[in-house]
């Protein structure tokens, strides 16, 4: 007990002076930061939790991805009007640009006023029987001596070449004289050997008519100037004497007026 009530005092006694010597000194005395428990093997060192983040979507925006509904839709609206603009142009009306044969017995009308209304050459009503006059000297002068009739009529000139192998010759040199004398609608018409009168439904009559359209057509006539049509006609297929033939062609050529 007396001993150590002695070492307490002696530390006290040690303790005063350093106090006095780091006073005079300027200095303190600094606690001492005790270093944080290690971890031990059951429990791993927390790690530092990551800073929250906001993951709300942007004002104004949907949470769900837009979906390509109103793209299909629009897309497959479109094929379908595609569609039936195809299957519109495969139909030819009157009047309609290109080759076809004319179904309309108004066709040479309403092709008149298309031709007008586009601008084509016309003549005045004064000038359109010496330009007929002038186009049927030209006619018999450049098929002379090709199997072919021209007849001049009140309503145009009728051209009739008949069936056989002269027959795209005479329609080339038409055409190139029709190209000359654009002021004119021409008329096509195929007759079908062996029909009836009335019956305009042969396709091999048709054909026949499409291609005198298309001979006129390489030689230089613009084919919104064609009419085509096909008529029957009782004369047997039998005395045309041949297999391989071409049916009788008639053109009717016309004067545009302008009015």
């Amino acid at each position: 007990m007396f001993q150590s009530s002695n070492t307490r005092r002696s530390g006290r006694i040690l303790a005063l002076p350093l106090l006095l010597s780091a006073m005079a000194s300027g200095c303190a005395l600094l606690p001492v930061e005790q270093d944080a428990p290690a971890p031990t093997g059951d429990r791993p060192a927390s790690e530092p939790a990551a800073p929250e983040t906001d993951t709300a979507p942007p004002a104004g925006t949907d949470s769900q991805p837009e979906t390509d509904t109103d793209t299909d839709t629009a897309a497959g609206t479109d094929t379908d009007t595609e569609t039936e603009t195809e299957t519109r142009s495969t139909e030819p009306t009157e009047p309609s640009l290109g080759l076809h044969i004319a179904r309309s017995s108004s066709a040479e009308s309403e092709r008149r006023v298309f031709l007008r209304e586009q601008g084509h050459e016309t003549l005045d009503p004064g000038r359109l029987g010496y330009y007929m006059d002038v186009l049927g000297a030209r006619l018999r002068q450049e098929l002379s001596g090709q199997p072919s009739a021209i007849d001049h009529q009140d309503s145009g000139i009728r051209v009739t070449l008949p069936e056989g192998a002269d027959q795209a010759r005479a329609l080339d040199t038409i055409g190139r004289l029709l190209d000359e004398f654009g002021a004119s609608l021409v008329t096509v018409i195929a007759h079908g050997h062996g029909m009836d009168a009335s019956d305009t439904s042969s396709e091999g009559t048709e054909d026949d008519a499409m291609a005198a359209g298309r001979r006129l057509e390489n030689a230089g006539v613009a084919p919104e100037r064609l009419v085509l049509r096909v008529f029957g006609t009782t004369t047997p297929a039998g005395n045309l004497g041949s297999e391989a033939f071409s049916p009788q062609i008639e053109l009717l050529i016309q004067p545009l007026a302008a009015s």
